[in-house]
C-alpha cells in the first residue's frame, strides 16, 4: 500500500507550487513542469479584464506617427502600461497650440515626452520658453532639434544664454538646426568659456553667431580645441580683430593643420607664390585653404593662362581662386574680352571688378549696356554660364 501511495498521481497543483528540487520526479516530469511554469506568466496576459496598452498603435492612432515611426518609437517607451500620462501629455501640447503634424514631429523626435511629467517638466520649461518670446512652433521646433535634451532642466538657461548672441529666436533655431550641440553642450563648462575667450580675441556677438555658420561645432568643442584654432588662425597671418579673423578662425576650425601645409604647398606650385605671397593671400582670403586642391590648380591655371593676370595680381584679390571657374570666372572673362575687342570697355580694364560684383550688377554694368552694340552678347553670356557652346553671332 505504501508502495502504491508513492506511485498515486500527485494533484498538477501541488506540482506546480512545490519547489522542483523537492519533489522526486523522474526527469521527464520535471521538464513538462518546467515548461507550464515558464508559460504561465505569458498566459496570465489573456486573462479576461486584464487589458494589455499597446504602445505602438497608441502611436499610430492618437499620435499620428507612421508604422515605422511607431515601431522605432515605442521601443523607448515600451515600459508604459495605461495612456494616462500621454493622454494628458497630448492635450497639453494642443493647448499649447501645436499642430497634430508637430505633435507627430515631437513625439517621433523624443517619444519620452509621453512619459514627462507635465507639472514638474514640460509646462515650466514651454512657459519659461514663451516668456522668452518663443512662439509654440518655435518650441515644437528646439523640442524636434534637441530630443530627449529638451526635457532637461538647464536646457531654458541654454536658450536664454544664445539668444542675445544670435538677436532672434529664429536665427538661433537656424543655428541649432545646423548645430545640434549648440543647446545640448555643456554650458559652464564649455560654451560660456568659448565664448568668453573669443571675445577676448576681438569677436562681437554678431561675429561670433557668423562663426557658427561657418564652423557650426567650433564654440561648442573642447576649450582646448578652440584656443589652438585660434592659435593655428593667427599662424595664418591673420591678427586678432581684424575684419578677416572670423574667416581664418572658421578655416583653422574647420581643416588642421596637415591639409593646411597641402593647400600651402598647391598654392606655390601653381602660381609660383613666396612664403610672403601665401600669407598675404590667405590674410585677403582665409577660406581659399578650404577650397579643394583641384579647384585652385584650375583657377590659378585660367587666371594666369587665358586671362593674363600676374600671380601677384592673384596674391592681392586671392578671392578669385574661391569663385566657381563654370559659372562665373569663364563666362564673365568671355564678355569683358568681347567688350575690350570692341573697344567698348577699356583695355586694362580690373578682371576683377568684373568678376566680384553680384549676377544682378554684372548684367547691369557689363551686359545690358552693350546689348545693342554686341548683337547675341546676352545670350553668349547665358550660354557659357549653362556650360553650352557660345553662339556665332557673340564671336565675330
Amino acid at each position: 500500500m505504501g508502495a502504491a501511495m508513492l506511485l498515486a498521481p500527485m494533484p498538477l497543483l501541488f506540482l506546480a507550487s512545490a519547489p522542483l528540487a523537492a519533489v522526486h520526479l523522474p526527469a521527464r516530469c520535471r521538464l513538462r513542469l518546467q515548461l507550464i511554469s515558464r508559460a504561465a506568466p505569458e498566459t496570465a496576459t489573456t486573462v479576461p479584464g486584464n487589458h494589455h496598452f499597446a504602445v505602438e498603435d497608441y502611436l499610430i492612432s492618437k499620435c499620428h506617427l507612421t508604422q515605422p515611426q511607431a515601431l522605432k518609437a515605442s521601443k523607448s517607451i515600451a515600459h508604459l502600461k495605461s495612456s494616462s500620462n500621454p493622454d494628458a501629455v497630448l492635450a497639453f501640447l494642443a493647448d499649447l497650440g501645436l499642430s497634430t503634424k508637430e505633435v507627430a514631429a515631437v513625439v517621433a523626435a523624443n517619444p519620452r515626452v509621453l512619459c514627462a511629467r507635465i507639472d514638474r517638466s514640460l509646462a515650466p520649461i514651454c512657459t519659461e520658453l514663451r516668456a522668452l518670446g518663443l512662439s509654440p512652433s518655435q518650441i515644437a521646433r528646439l523640442a524636434q532639434i534637441t530630443g530627449r535634451y529638451f526635457l532637461c532642466r538647464s536646457f531654458v538657461s541654454k536658450v536664454r544664454f544664445w539668444l542675445p548672441l544670435f538677436g532672434s529666436s529664429e536665427r538661433l533655431l537656424q543655428a541649432s538646426d545646423w548645430n545640434y550641440w549648440l543647446l545640448t553642450s555643456d554650458l559652464e563648462k564649455v560654451v560660456e568659456p568659448n565664448v568668453a575667450f573669443l571675445k577676448q580675441c576681438g569677436l562681437s556677438a554678431r561675429d561670433i553667431s557668423k562663426l557658427l555658420v561657418a564652423a557650426p561645432r567650433l564654440v561648442t568643442m573642447h576649450p582646448d580645441y578652440v584656443q589652438d584654432a585660434v592659435r593655428r588662425a593667427i599662424q595664418l597671418g591673420v591678427a586678432p580683430g581684424s575684419q578677416m579673423f572670423r574667416h581664418a578662425l572658421s578655416t583653422a576650425g574647420c581643416i588642421g593643420q596637415e591639409k593646411v601645409d597641402a593647400k600651402v604647398a598647391v598654392l606655390k606650385e601653381s602660381l609660383g607664390w613666396s612664403q610672403e605671397e601665401v600669407s598675404l593671400a590667405v590674410s585677403k582670403a582665409p577660406r581659399i585653404l578650404v577650397a579643394s586642391a583641384e579647384r585652385l590648380r584650375r583657377n590659378a591655371e585660367f587666371l594666369v593662362n587665358e586671362v593674363g593676370l600676374q600671380p601677384q595680381y592673384i596674391a592681392r584679390r586671392s578671392v578669385l581662386l574661391m569663385y566657381s571657374l563654370e559659372r562665373r570666372l569663364v563666362p564673365r572673362h568671355l564678355v569683358v574680352k568681347l567688350l575690350k575687342e570692341r573697344g567698348l570697355i577699356e583695355k586694362d580694364r580690373c578682371f576683377f571688378n568684373a568678376v566680384a560684383p553680384t549676377e544682378e550688377k554684372f548684367l547691369d554694368k557689363f551686359v545690358a549696356p552693350f546689348e545693342e552694340s554686341v548683337p547675341g552678347l546676352a545670350d553668349a553670356y547665358e550660354s557659357a554660364c549653362a556650360g553650352k557652346k557660345v553662339p556665332v553671332e557673340a564671336e565675330h
